[in-house]
């Protein structure tokens, strides 16, 4: 790391406490021309990520956009579009996605010559923080399927008591050439492995993997799978990823999230989004200490943001 903008100053002394030689700049445009790519990473702030992912990708800085990516499809899609206009690299993505684990289910799902449907899980403290990796790891192996028409999004339900807490049961319709099929996704804590999928198939078999719970494979089976990739985009240019899949693992992400806020947890379909958006995380979503993650624990009052948009904005 050579460059970093922030928000508050506080974090900027931490991140050079940190990195010896990080420049902080006073813009983050005032970046280009000094890094090969670039990292848009504050969950705080998601509604600001297209602003400050937009001088990046007109600029063809290829861009690691941190998930939950967007928090209505109308700004995950002007990333998208913005990148495509320019050519420019971007992707997001949870740790879980480029784990041997997804490798090896992506291969299997492929050689299944039917869709049942399928049983997941994935270890999570609270769905907006940490859900989300179950549901792009789902996406991550049904990725080539979803390419082949068996596989795209129709609609989600969220069952739970408290999104804010494990646990939860997110159901998903997917679309099929003959049929639609549909899956569960466990919403746990402690469970044996970070995150697990069983794909149902014909009588010629089914096909299953985890992402193992201990921390030695955790470290050099996770983390570093998407260190590499991200590098390797930084290096190449290219994104491992289209923007239609970008869009379509925020949708996976969104419809459960407007289920439960705003259908108490009713089945939804992907049309009913439309422009919903997602709050940031702030007091407005939190209930008796709920969720715990730091991101609850220190959010941008509604007068940060709006100066940092007004400062952005053209």
């Amino acid at each position: 790391m050579t460059h970093a903008w922030t928000i508050k100053p506080d974090m900027a002394e931490r991140l050079q406490s940190s990195f010896q030689g990080l420049e902080i700049v006073q813009h983050p445009a005032d970046m280009i021309g000094h890094v090969d790519g670039v990292y848009i990473d504050d969950i705080s702030a998601i509604s600001l990520y297209p602003l400050l992912a937009k001088p990046f990708l007109e600029a063809g800085i290829p861009t690691f956009v941190n998930r939950p990516f967007a928090t209505p499809l109308a700004k995950g899609q002007a990333m998208v579009d913005v990148a495509a206009k320019h050519g420019t690299a971007l992707l997001t993505a949870s740790t879980w996605e480029y784990t041997e684990s997804v490798g090896d289910l992506r291969a299997k799902a492929a050689d299944m010559t039917d869709i049942k449907g399928y049983v997941a899980h994935n270890s999570m403290s609270d769905y907006y923080s940490h859900g989300l990796h179950g549901v792009w790891y789902i996406h991550a192996i049904l990725r080539d399927e979803i390419k082949k028409g068996r596989g795209k999004i129709r609609g989600a339900a969220y069952h739970t008591a408290d999104w804010r807490k494990y646990n939860g049961l997110v159901i998903y319709e997917h679309d099929h050439p003959s049929h639609p099929y549909y899956g569960s996704l466990q919403l746990v804590s402690g469970a044996d492995g970070q995150a697990y999928m069983r794909i149902f198939g014909d009588h010629q078999g089914d096909a299953e993997g985890k992402i193992p719970g201990r921390p030695g494979y955790f470290r050099y089976n996770t983390w570093n799978a998407l260190q590499l990739v991200i590098q390797e985009m930084f290096e190449t240019g290219k994104s491992p990823e289209t923007g239609d899949e970008l869009m379509e693992k925020l949708t996976m992400f969104l419809l459960p999230f407007y289920s439960i806020l705003e259908r108490d947890g009713a089945f939804v379909r992907r049309e009913e989004l439309g422009d919903w958006e997602l709050p940031n995380p702030s007091p407005v979503l939190m209930r008796d200490g709920e969720p715990t993650d730091s991101a609850f624990q220190q959010p941008y009052t509604q007068a940060e943001l709006e100066a940092v948009e007004h400062m952005l904005s053209p």
